[in-house]
């Protein structure tokens, strides 16, 4: 039988395991949720970064109204958990995820993207077949051209076509901002949200000038939510990856720290500059933001293969050996999390919690 590892010191885990702090995680999500408390705007965290149901819970807890997802299978794990009201902030498209979407509407309130008339009558047919009413959301292209419709006359005549949907309803508008984080100076970055999301504001008063109500007007990520949330007319933002404090978001300034690290042994010293861990890109995928390997100040370079780990130091040295532990500190959530089975939770040095990752692997 397996012993259980909760209660049991960090150094009980095998590696590579991906940790988590309580205390910082439950600091980050503080920090979010008192900024827009303050801003009086409510919070939908997307999920696609955590995978868990136990921290989607934590965050209702400390405020969101709701979540977001990715896909709908994603969502299926999450409304099967108990959550309510969800968004899939992406096209469901075709018979096949339309039905399905339509039946998990029987459980939760389900919203989606919709960016045209098509794809909105398909989900009406499949709502009919079901007999459930899930709400359509538009999503508008606010620049960073990836999916949704362009602003103004377009945007007003698909909700009017939305509105008149017998088995649908109409939801309101999201849109994504993403494109402005690479504006490097904090001050044109803020006037780039601006104005990317002028236009869609402007599209929001021209559907209700229509005599529409726009329940939901849904942007905002963990970098750019400081700005977004402040903006009149937006009711929501999904930040949801800051509670890890990536290093990608601390870059962009926002006051949050890393509480999200992967466990690693030293399993080779080859070159007295080289150090070898058991940890590649099976682990981790380090194409958006490579990890900090924390307490180790001279790394020069990292790469990583399959299943190896290489840091390249900058001067020799005899400090770290084979069997020594690190923590590399994770760039970016998204493309580590979903690699791993589940979280181990820590106080200080101790298991507290297993949470596991149960919305992984749901690509559909």
């Amino acid at each position: 039988m397996m012993t259980s590892l909760v209660g049991q010191h960090v150094d009980a885990l095998d590696t590579p395991v991906l940790l988590i702090d309580r205390k910082v995680l439950l600091g980050n999500i503080e920090v979010i949720g008192a900024s827009l408390r303050k801003l009086g705007t409510a919070w939908r965290p997307h999920a696609k970064a955590h995978k868990s149901p136990s921290i989607a819970h934590l965050l209702l807890e400390a405020g969101a109204h709701g979540i977001t997802c990715a896909k709908t299978s994603e969502a299926e794990i999450y409304a099967a958990s108990g959550i309510r009201d969800i968004l899939i902030a992406n096209q469901v498209v075709g018979p096949i995820k339309t039905r399905r979407l339509a039946q998990l509407a029987r459980q939760a309130d389900i919203a989606v993207a919709v960016d045209c008339l098509e794809n909105a009558l398909e989900h009406d047919a499949a709502a009919a077949e079901a007999g459930t009413s899930p709400r359509l959301v538009i999503e508008i292209n606010s620049g960073m051209n990836r999916a949704g419709i362009d602003p103004g006359d377009d945007t007003v005549e698909l909700a009017k076509r939305i509105a008149a949907l017998k088995h649908v309803r109409f939801g309101g508008v999201m849109t994504w901002e993403g494109h402005t984080t690479t504006v490097v100076d904090p001050a044109a970055r803020e006037q780039a949200i601006h104005d990317s999301l002028t236009p869609v504001l402007e599209s929001v008063l021209a559907i209700q000038d229509a005599g529409i109500d726009v329940p939901i007007v849904s942007c905002g990520g963990t970098g750019t939510f400081r700005t977004t949330a402040g903006i009149e007319g937006v009711t929501e933002v999904q930040a949801g990856g800051g509670i890890f404090g990536d290093q990608i978001y601390r870059a962009l300034g926002v006051p949050v720290q890393p509480a999200l690290s992967l466990l690693v042994t030293v399993t080779s010293r080859p070159a007295p500059d080289r150090v070898i861990i058991d940890a590649g890109r099976k682990s981790l995928d380090p194409s958006a933001a490579l990890p900090e390997v924390q307490g180790l100040s001279n790394v020069q370079s990292m790469s990583f293969s399959a299943e190896h780990g290489i840091i390249n130091l900058s001067a020799p040295t005899a400090d770290v050996r084979i069997g020594d532990r690190l923590r590399l500190l994770i760039g970016y959530s998204d493309q580590a999390v979903h690699l791993h089975e589940q979280f181990f939770v820590l106080d200080g040095n101790t298991v507290s919690s297993v949470w596991p990752t149960w919305a992984r692997g749901r690509l559909q």
